[in-house]
């Protein structure tokens, strides 16, 4: 690269066109098109003697005037606009400048000196970024797509890797196995609560809390992963 990493300005990934377009209209777009067809289709079932949920398909069928599929349309509009809303306000806006990465997730903001990320990486539709003793600097799901999240750190010159580098370290939790001490079943049996809620926050605060205790965890569904952090 000409020039070098310290001459660049931040760049800033976010929703591409595409996306943003479906993240903002696309739920409230299929809000009003299940407004319009759900009737439809209840009262097909219905004459079809569909037994499954055929309550709910005789109170769907019921619809039939237009200002009643009016008004189911406004009620899934606003619905698909309020998930809208909480897409954007859990998807983090990511800022790569040469010295630190700005990680903006609704009235969040974490930033992170270029000197303590040791690897940076995609862990499904997760943007990770680990410390130096693997311990998790950011653990998000970013607005940008992964092919120019790749591209871009990598053309700062960050260290970009494929997938989890410690992946062969994860084994999964099971209670009362003995292979942790009591302070880290602990938290893994609080967070399992928390990951089977989804509750995001609390899940990130007791991950910081394992690691705290020298042990990381990642999800798979509602199921978690255990390793000891490792220095590099």
């Amino acid at each position: 690269m000409s020039g070098g990493t310290t001459e660049r300005t931040p760049t800033v990934l976010t929703f591409s066109p595409a996306g943003r377009v479906i993240v903002l209209l696309g739920p409230a777009a299929l809000g009003i098109l299940l407004a319009v067809l759900l009737p439809v289709l209840a009262r097909w079932l219905v004459d079809k003697r569909f037994p499954v949920f055929g309550v709910v398909w005789r109170l769907a069928s019921s619809v039939d005037a237009w200002w009643e599929v009016a008004v189911q349309a406004v009620i899934l509009a606003v619905l698909g606009a309020l998930a809208s809303v909480e897409m954007v306000r859990r998807s983090a806006r990511v800022t790569i400048a040469p010295g630190e990465v700005r990680l903006q997730t609704g009235d969040d903001v974490i930033t992170v000196p270029r000197t303590r990320i040791d690897f940076v990486f995609l862990h499904g539709d997760r943007l990770v970024i680990l410390d130096r003793e693997s311990r998790h600097l950011f653990h998000g799901e970013p607005q940008a797509d992964g092919g120019p999240l790749e591209q871009t750190f990598r053309e700062y010159g960050y260290p970009w890797r494929d997938g989890d580098p410690f992946t062969e370290l994860y084994q999964p939790w099971v209670p009362g196995t003995g292979l942790l001490p009591v302070a880290a079943e602990a938290v893994l049996s609080a967070r399992a609560v928390a990951v089977r809620k989804k509750a995001a926050r609390e899940a990130a605060e007791l991950r910081e809390s394992l690691e705290k205790l020298g042990y990381s965890v990642r999800d798979e569904g509602d199921r978690q992963f255990w390793r000891p952090l490792v220095s590099s």
